[in-house]
């Protein structure tokens, strides 16, 4: 009994925790952790709006995150690779069976019994389970990389549909003040004060402004629509009643280069999980150097005696094999370069993340630079124009042309503006997603 008892020892010594904490739950406390909304539910079902977002009719570019981690298919898909990871690692705790080996008691020789075991396989299973952890902690930081990616893109997508609105809204009162323009045009040429040249130019400029007007409509259409497949609307009736709701740009300059970098190295999922592949390689290093030896534990049950007369004799015992020409050199020399590849691809990491910040940071930068000038200055100075040639041409000074040239001017300085206001919403975006949190 006692062979038999120090192996039912050793199985349960070397069955140890094969679990790991870093599961679906894990992954939705870290996303809430980073972006403020957790995850959606885990199996297939109907688009829903979360708790958090009661209506649909002014959605913020926070509901729009809410409503991407809540129901983006996509997201969901990545998801599922945490559940191969786990599985994983319940193949690398699990132990092996034993290997049962009975003669039949034919002729002069007696019934046999033998049992074997691969004792090898507990010394190896610690640094198996252990690169197996390592793996799916990493799966489960990479998710939330995934996640980080998924708030950038609905951050994204809700400000190009919201600017895309805007843009719509002045498109038209340029195409307004164009046919304004036309008619006055027509006027003076039929009273003798313009040519047909400048008619023929001024209907030109009124049919290109309805033209951009279309095509303003259209692009506002496209990014909805856009807008809806990233936050997992796409097919649902829950899309038909998208609206949005207009917010001003954060105009708040950034934070310093270093803080943002040192923050990216403590949030960035990414380079933990980098850290996790060091250790994962150095656990598979270990486990590729036990495999040098083999080792078998070994019962025999034979009879002593005549067939069926004696009692049994139990016969432990064990086969080893001897590392004479086989070392393993192949396994062991394969997880070494793991091993030093995860040491480059940290370094190489870390290099990335400070990049991305400081290319970010300095993208967001230029944008309020250029957005501050037209803000503060040229637009009020436009609309100052704007109202000088009112005044001018209530006081019979002016035409009211030079009136509605003025006005044009304004409008046209309020796209350019919008699409600095663009660039200032990117880079933001942008900037959150390299610092790994929202940065304003």
């Amino acid at each position: 009994m006692r062979p038999r008892l120090l192996l039912v020892l050793l199985s349960l010594c070397a069955t140890g925790c094969a679990s790991s904490p870093y599961d679906r739950s894990w992954v939705d406390h870290a996303v809430r952790d980073t972006t403020g909304h957790g995850l959606g539910p885990e199996k297939v079902s109907a688009p829903s709006l979360p708790p958090s977002v009661a209506h649909l009719e002014a959605v913020t570019a926070d509901d729009a995150v809410a409503i991407a981690l809540w129901n983006s298919a996509r997201f969901q898909v990545e998801l599922t690779r945490l559940g191969f990871s786990r599985a994983d690692l319940a193949e690398a705790g699990a132990l092996p069976n034993p290997t049962l080996s009975f003669l039949l008691p034919i002729g002069p020789r007696q019934a046999e019994l033998t049992a074997t075991y691969p004792i090898a396989v507990l010394v190896q299973r610690p640094y198996r389970v252990a690169a197996a952890k390592a793996d799916v902690e990493r799966t489960a930081r990479s998710l939330v990389e995934v996640a980080l990616d998924l708030v950038r893109d609905a951050r994204l997508a809700h400000a190009e549909a919201m600017v895309a609105a805007r843009r719509v809204g002045l498109r038209r009162e340029i195409e307004r003040t164009w046919a304004t323009i036309t008619k006055l045009t027509t006027a003076r040429r039929s009273a003798g004060d313009a040519s047909e040249l400048e008619v023929r130019a001024a209907e030109a400029d009124a049919l290109a402004a309805l033209d951009a007007t279309r095509r303003a409509e259209s692009e506002e259409r496209l990014a909805r629509e856009r807008l809806r497949r990233v936050i997992g609307l796409a097919q649902s009736p829950l899309g038909e009643r998208l609206g949005l709701a207009q917010a001003p740009v954060d105009t708040a300059p950034p934070q310093p280069a270093e803080a943002l970098v040192k923050d990216a190295f403590a949030a960035r999922p990414d380079v933990r999980g980098a850290e996790m592949a060091i250790e994962a390689a150095g656990s598979r290093l270990g486990w590729e150097k036990t495999k040098i030896l083999q080792l078998f534990a070994r019962l025999d049950v034979k009879p002593v005696g005549t067939r069926g007369g004696a009692p049994s004799l139990v016969l432990p015992g064990a086969t080893l094999e001897i590392p004479i020409f086989n070392w393993n050199p192949g396994g062991r020399r394969r997880a070494e370069a793991e091993l030093s590849q995860a040491a480059f691809r940290y370094v190489m990491v870390r290099d990335d993340v400070a990049t991305e910040v400081k290319v970010a940071r300095e993208q967001l930068t230029q944008a309020l630079a250029s957005l501050a000038p037209w803000r503060e200055q040229i637009l009020p100075l436009l609309d100052a124009n704007v109202t000088s040639a009112l005044r001018a041409q209530a006081s019979g000074n002016e035409s009211y042309l030079l009136v509605l040239d003025s006005a044009r001017r304004a409008q046209d300085a309020k796209l350019r503006a919008l699409d600095l206001e663009t660039d200032v919403l990117r880079a933001s975006a942008a900037l959150g997603r390299a610092v790994g949190r929202r940065t304003t």
